[in-house]
Formats: C-alpha cells, sequence, structure tokens
C-alpha cells in the first residue's frame, strides 16, 4: 500500500492537501511531501527554498517519489533556465532527481525544462481560491447585481513596471476605473491591508465588479514566460465580466488551454504575441477608443461570460485534477518502462 509523509505548512489548503495525496495513491506512490518550499527572501532572481531530509533506504525504493510542492511562480533568467530547478538539482544524484517531482504553477513547464526531475502542474493557489468561491458563495453572489458606471475596471496591486505604466495610460480614462496598490488605491479595499486572502478581497472590491461593464486585468507576469494564470483573471471570470488581460506572451491561448473563452469577439487580443517591449502599448492602441466610447456595447460577451463562469464553478478544479493526474501516472508508467 502506498504511503504518503508530509511536512505540514499552511500554504498549502485542505482541499490542494487531499486531493493530492488520493493522486498520490492512486498511482501507486509512497511520498515524502514538503509542501510550499518557495520561501522569502528573493535572493539573486531566486526563491529561498528550504529542502526536506529523506532517509537513505527511502530513495531505493522503486515507487518512493520526493514530492517538492512550489506554491508560487518560479523564475526563469532570459526565460532560458530556471534557478530554482538547477538549485535543487544540484543537492542530488542524477538517480535521486529522477525521483523527485515538482508540482508547479507555471504553464507547461516540461516544455522549457529538460532536466530530470520530473514536472507536474498543480496550481494550489488557483485550486484554493475556487474552492473557497464556491464555498463563500452567498458572500459575493451579489456581484452579478449590476450598477453600471464604467466601462472598465483595471486593478493594480502589488507595483510592477508594467502596470505602473498601465495606471499611467488609464487612470485620467473618465470610463473606466483604475487603482494602483500605493498610488491610486480603492478607497474601501487599501491593498496596504491586503492580508493575501483573495477571496475577502473580491468581496471588498465587489462594489467596483458591480460597477464595471469589464475587466481590463493587469496579470502578475509579464516579461518572463512561462507565466501563469492568478486570481486576476480567475475573479474576472467569477464576476462574468468579458476581459482582456495584459501579461506574459500567449497568455490568451494559455487561457484557451485551460477551458476559458477568451473575448476575441469583443477585444482585439491580437497583442497577445508581441514581444514584451510592444505587447502593452499595442494593447491599448487596439483598443482604447472602443473602451472610450460612453456607448459600449458588450452584450456579445454574454454567452461567453456565461460560460465561463459555469466551467469555473462546476469544471476548473476538476480539470487541473485530471491534468495533474495524467502528468503523474505518465511519470509513473514511464519510470517502469
Amino acid at each position: 500500500m502506498s504511503m504518503s509523509t508530509y511536512i505540514p505548512d499552511s500554504f498549502a489548503g485542505p482541499n490542494f492537501n487531499k486531493k493530492l495525496l488520493i493522486l498520490l495513491r492512486s498511482a501507486g506512490i509512497d511520498s515524502i511531501i514538503a509542501y510550499s518550499i518557495l520561501q522569502r527572501p528573493i535572493v539573486g532572481g531566486m526563491w529561498s527554498i528550504q529542502l526536506p531530509d529523506v532517509p537513505a533506504e527511502k530513495w531505493k525504493q522503486p515507487n518512493f517519489r520526493l514530492i517538492l510542492h512550489a506554491q508560487d511562480f518560479v523564475n526563469w533568467h532570459k526565460n532560458t533556465s530556471c534557478p530554482e530547478l538547477l538549485w535543487i538539482e544540484k543537492h542530488y544524484t542524477l538517480e535521486q532527481q529522477r525521483k523527485i517531482i515538482f508540482l508547479h504553477w507555471d504553464h507547461s513547464l516540461n516544455d522549457c525544462y529538460t532536466g530530470l526531475i520530473k514536472c507536474v502542474e498543480f496550481p494550489s493557489h488557483s485550486y484554493e481560491l475556487v474552492n473557497q468561491l464556491k464555498d463563500r458563495w452567498n458572500e459575493w453572489k451579489d456581484v452579478h447585481n449590476k450598477d453600471i458606471r464604467y466601462n472598465f475596471i483595471c486593478l493594480n496591486g502589488q507595483p510592477k513596471p508594467h502596470r505602473n505604466k498601465l495606471h499611467d495610460i488609464l487612470r485620467d480614462e473618465p470610463t473606466g476605473y483604475t487603482t494602483h496598490g500605493y498610488r491610486q488605491p480603492a478607497p474601501f479595499a487599501p491593498y496596504i491591508d491586503y492580508n493575501w486572502n483573495n477571496t475577502n478581497n473580491f468581496i471588498n472590491l465587489m462594489p467596483l465588479y458591480q460597477q464595471a461593464k469589464a475587466s481590463i486585468v493587469s496579470e502578475t507576469i509579464y516579461s518572463d514566460s512561462p507565466g501563469i494564470i492568478t486570481e486576476k483573471t480567475l475573479l474576472a471570470i467569477a464576476a462574468k465580466h468579458p476581459f482582456m488581460c495584459i501579461g506574459h506572451i500567449n497568455i490568451h491561448r494559455e487561457i484557451a488551454e485551460r477551458g476559458f473563452e477568451n473575448f476575441d469577439n469583443l477585444f482585439d487580443l491580437s497583442y497577445d504575441t508581441l514581444d514584451e517591449e510592444h505587447r502593452l502599448d499595442a494593447a491599448i492602441d487596439l483598443n482604447l477608443s472602443m473602451l472610450q466610447d460612453p456607448n459600449w456595447d458588450t452584450s456579445a460577451a454574454i454567452d461567453k461570460t456565461e460560460r465561463n463562469f459555469d466551467f469555473l464553478m462546476n469544471d476548473y478544479t476538476k480539470s487541473i485534477e485530471q491534468r495533474a493526474q495524467k502528468q503523474i501516472y505518465k511519470i509513473m508508467a514511464e519510470s517502469f518502462d
């Protein structure tokens, strides 16, 4: 019978913990799980990492795997190498590296990393968020009762270069409401009070979602790739907003690959494939005049917003589980070939 030993950690929520154990046991894996290994401070463009002690006899077991859970996005040096994975490699033999499963948020990490450590996409952050949204539905369901005052909202929390620039461009647009974590915070949800509980934050910001037709989402990662989809996009979906993302290259393609629909019938998303120097400017140039139109009609997006909301609340967590399960089963099948 497979077993799992795990190191408790407050960043890994109960839904993720439970499902991960089920997936590992169903694959016949005897594991040691280290949760949330990415720690601050970030030094030299890399998270600090604390690795667990693994008894020597564990490595000798054919079905043993060390599970390293990366709760946040990893870093990429010039989009060519991941310093966290390279650092982990240095602490294990080649044979041990083959018995490590790295659980990550970043999209399609296997397409970029070519080492021996096995990568499995399981975004625990998004998984827990959507489960919390389901559990607390009665607290935020009124977000769909609209009182439209703006064509768009653009909510910028943690300052980043692309967010600073986006805020500078949009802050004086009368058809929109744009915030910035420090320069122009939302008065009823100041960023200095943000405590990483994104469901609470969504509820606090609910009046803005009710007052807007759409969201311009400034995602967390812009320059690097692979990237992630965060609560910023998922909460726009929860609010039944059509959205356009200012994020890493091909973010809209990756959103579609994970089951959601993009609003290319409303926005011009052709900027999505441009390099980082031109992507943000093109996004605004292609769409600003439409966003400035006081009579902007978004009715063509209604069906997609409904389907996205339904997928988010009913199928998204299942799709995360199925993607992870497929990757784990493939790893184990190939290890015994």
